[in-house]
């Protein structure tokens, strides 16, 4: 196996899945949206020995926006994350970046900033469980 990033394709679904179940149980997207994903956007895999990390993307004319990325429990904390952000954003370092983020994922939020993302606006009760998102924004490297 590679090390590095990997591009996902529809075959990859079900690898997918099994990813969601364990980095969101309760809160997975369904096989449905994500096969709609795949089709129309764009998903990576970070893998060493194993895939450790993924991130679904979104890629526009002017923009990547961050639906997902997240790290397979066991792996969390090793540096994977950082590791696919790192290379998704050289990968669309022309463009500025979008995510959101509950306020109280402070591993997350970390990361982020470590990355460069900034604040730009917070939406109170967005999520089901009533929690604040935070938006982020990366400006695109000049």
């Amino acid at each position: 196996m590679s090390h590095g990033i990997r591009a996902l394709s529809e075959e990859d679904l079900p690898l997918l899945a099994g990813l969601e179940k364990q980095c969101f149980p309760g809160e997975e997207w369904t096989s449905k949206m994500l096969a709609s994903h795949l089709e129309y956007h764009q998903a990576f895999v970070w893998e060493e020995e194993n895939v450790m990390s993924y991130a679904l993307v979104c890629e526009t004319p002017w923009e990547v926006e961050i639906f997902r990325i997240a790290t397979i429990p066991t792996y969390q904390r090793k540096g994977a994350a950082l590791r696919l952000l790192q290379s998704v954003l050289e990968k669309f370092a022309t463009k500025d970046f979008f995510l959101e983020v509950k306020e109280s994922n402070s591993a997350a939020l970390s990361l982020y900033e470590k990355s460069g993302f900034s604040v730009l606006e917070k939406r109170k009760k967005y999520y089901p469980d009533g929690s604040t998102a935070i938006i982020m924004l990366r400006k695109k490297e000049l």
